[in-house]
């Protein structure tokens, strides 16, 4: 939904189109594993990708859902070489291009706007992460899931008469990655937001029916656009 009003670091991905290497891959393939170097920085042409990390007691906790003009990767620039706390893995079949960290730290010195462009992009990346800990944190397991479904909407929700639709599917597995708590948990939670017909599921698309009343559940601070995605 909105999502004209989205920003996207289009000078910064067509730096790495046009300076980095293409490269495909399978649904459930994975692009990097937690230890590996930070080694390169990516952007999604075509696909989406999940960035995820295991917890110490098993839980997988998916931190991004990340779809077309999408960065990640690399991204804390002139630290030195780190590794990877998080894997990545393509949620359907996927096109990125990727450029190594080091072209890349050279290549934004080089350039006032797009070094601009970066630490806007940073920023709101920063943000984003902080209101997802806070919804997470304060407001519980339901809070999770609220928090998850307004972020969805706005990375791919489509307004229709029946309410918000968000145009991809998300299993109920995903869907408690994405919050950090298990399928049953949002299972559970689901039928409650049916029952209350805030919300409709069908063929695992998911439409919102009531998006005002899932924002007071997490006392929305009506946040920018740009800060309220999942990616």
């Amino acid at each position: 939904m909105m999502n004209n009003t989205i920003f996207y670091p289009d000078q910064l991905i067509s730096l790495i189109e046009t300076h980095g290497s293409k490269m495909s891959f399978h649904k459930g393939d994975y692009i990097y594993h937690p230890g590996d170097e930070t080694t390169y920085i990516y952007t999604i042409k075509k696909g989406q990708v999940f960035i995820s990390r295991m917890q110490p007691e098993g839980v997988e906790l998916a931190t991004n859902l990340i779809s077309e003009k999408g960065i990640f990767g690399a991204v804390t620039l002139f630290c030195g070489p780190k590794v990877h706390a998080t894997y990545a893995k393509a949620k359907v079949n996927t096109e990125i291009y990727k450029i190594s960290r080091k072209r890349f730290e050279t290549l934004i010195l080089e350039n006032e706007d797009i070094k601009t462009e970066w630490m806007h992009w940073v920023e709101i990346d920063r943000q984003r992460s902080i209101t997802k800990m806070r919804d997470n944190i304060m407001y519980g397991k339901i809070g999770a899931l609220c928090s998850t479904l307004i972020r969805l909407s706005n990375s791919f929700g489509e307004e229709t008469a029946k309410g918000i639709v968000i145009k991809t599917k998300i299993t109920n597995q995903e869907m408690g990655q994405m919050c950090g708590t298990s399928r049953e948990v949002v299972n559970r939670l689901l039928r409650e937001l049916i029952q209350q017909e805030l919300i409709t599921i069908e063929n695992k698309v998911i439409t919102i029916h009531n998006i005002e009343k899932l924002r007071h559940m997490i006392n929305c601070e009506d946040c920018h656009i740009d800060v309220c995605q999942v990616f």
